[in-house]
């Protein structure tokens, strides 16, 4: 079976000699081809090339051709062809960084035995004669009619195609053909239309949605009802939270049923963390809670959880949020049947996105003319809104929004209390419901400064030692200990004078 490898030629010196230079014939200036087997190429062959390589001689390129019978190695041969280049420029006086070189070595005892390579100058390798167009030189020119002994074929085939390269750059593919011929012909409409369609599709399931015709209230920091802040977020939010655990946990240890204790104070580099203790199970009020408990009693030392595995509780969410979505249908806050129009919007923007990343290749590769970029821009918008309406679409009924209401504008006040701090706000109260609302971040100066004047908040105040409880970074340690975490061919870099090359074997 025959197999074709490419490889580079690299060398880091003008004066590097490769394993058999000193083989080369002695190279003449303007005599362009060299037959050392003299029965490779006929007088009429070797004169064809000839005409061909001075006819290349009007691009610019000087080159040269070498046959000889050596039965050299892949490594040799690519070393040699580099050396070819060098010794042509040395003895004719020809620029190294436009001289190309041309090796063929056929094997004494089997001429379809053949090693091959090309090297051209730095003006080449840099330009129209990049690595990948050196391989397909070799592999697609030379080698395939030294396979069948053609020695003469091999070399027409390898001077015109780096002719042709040479002049217009490598050949335009198949694939690059049909992306012009796209980006120049449906590839604009094709985007208008989906980009339209999108949008139609889109709003229409959207319009769809049923809506609470209530406005909030008025923002307040007085909790309008006792609901769970697990479940108070989830109303807000929309459904269950991503990772409601933190906020049940300071619900606990504000009640007494944990007890949140310091672990370590980080040390000079590290984060300072926290460790939970289990304190009194009868307190748990529903099955969210008792959901948080089951995972902190499955990870419990006797019991105590530390902080590695109390974030292994808040990384694996699932069974609370199971837990905050059964209450949410319980009291028929949760429409069902808004799955069905938000999977179709989401699935739309995600088509979208895939045709105007499609698009957006096509163009690229084809060169698409200003209309096409203008209806992929109407296509990237489509994918947008699409996506705005996926995530706006409502998970609540009716009625489930109407009792986010109120829970609403209790977060407006909080935010807008935590953001002032003259604002009056009993921290012990709301931090368990600020943080099941998305605020900790706001709150984060009223927790420093309450750290600063020395006041410990309730959930942070069961520790045994009095003199910690002012000294130790709660809210830090806290928020470090429950945030997850996320989590055939070888070619040249260049020859001694600049360039590159490649070679292979029939």
């Amino acid at each position: 079976m025959l197999t074709v490898l490419l490889a580079a030629l690299v060398s880091c010196a003008p004066a590097a000699v490769a394993p058999g230079v000193e083989g080369f014939p002695a190279l003449e200036p303007g005599v362009r081809v060299y037959d050392e087997t003299g029965t490779s190429l006929t007088p009429g062959q070797a004169s064809d090339l000839q005409g061909r390589l001075d006819a290349l001689r009007g691009t610019g390129a000087d080159a040269v051709v070498l046959v000889r019978a050596l039965d050299a190695s892949s490594d040799d041969t690519f070393d040699q062809v580099e050396a070819l280049q060098q010794a042509w420029v040395a003895r004719t006086g020809a620029d190294r960084d436009t001289a190309v070189a041309i090796l063929v070595n056929r094997n004494p005892d089997d001429p379809r035995d053949a090693r091959a390579g090309v090297f051209v100058g730095r003006t080449y390798e840099d330009g129209n004669v990049p690595r990948d167009e050196q391989e397909a030189v070799v592999e697609d020119a030379l080698i395939p009619p030294l396979r069948d002994g053609d020695v003469h074929g091999s070399l027409v085939a390898a001077v015109t195609r780096l002719s042709d390269s040479i002049r217009s750059g490598p050949p335009v593919s198949a694939s690059e053909q049909w992306a012009a011929g796209a980006a120049r012909s449906w590839l604009p409409a094709a985007a208008a239309v989906t980009a339209l369609a999108a949008l139609v599709a889109a709003y229409g399931l959207f319009r769809g949605r049923r809506t609470t015709d209530r406005a909030p209230g008025k923002p307040t920091t007085r909790r309008p009802g006792d609901l769970p802040p697990a479940v108070v977020g989830a109303l807000v939010a929309g459904g269950a939270p991503a990772s409601p655990t933190p906020a049940v946990l300071l619900d606990l240890a504000t009640r007494g049923a944990v007890d949140i204790e310091p672990e370590s104070d980080g040390g000079t580099f590290g984060s300072p963390t926290v460790r939970v203790r289990l304190r009194d199970e009868g307190l748990l009020r529903d099955d969210v809670e008792r959901a948080v408990w089951a995972g902190l009693a499955d990870r419990a030392d006797g019991d105590l959880v530390d902080g590695a595995a109390l974030a292994e509780v808040v990384g694996e969410p699932s069974a609370v949020r199971a837990a905050v979505r059964a209450r949410l249908v319980a009291e028929g806050w949760l429409d069902e049947a808004a799955r069905v129009p938000r999977a179709w919007i989401a699935a739309i923007a995600g088509l979208a996105w895939v045709l105007l990343l499609a698009g957006f290749l096509v163009g690229a590769i084809g060169e698409a003319p200003w209309p096409a970029w203008v209806a992929l821009g109407g296509l990237a918008v489509a994918a947008l809104v699409a996506t705005v309406l996926a995530v706006a679409y409502p998970g609540l009924s009716v009625r489930g929004q109407d009792a986010a209401l109120p829970w609403t504008a209790y977060r407006d006040g909080l935010r807008a209390a935590a953001e002032d701090e003259h604002a009056d706000l009993d921290l012990d109260a709301v931090l368990p419901d600020a943080v099941a609302l998305d605020l900790a971040t706001a709150l984060k100066s009223r927790m420093a400064a309450a750290a600063a004047s020395g006041q410990v908040v309730r959930a942070f105040g069961a520790s045994g030692d009095p003199a910690r409880l002012t000294t130790f970074p709660w809210w830090i340690a806290f928020t470090t200990t429950t945030t997850p975490s996320g989590g055939g061919a070888t070619v040249s870099g260049g020859g001694a004078g600049g360039g590159g090359g490649a070679a292979g074997s029939t």
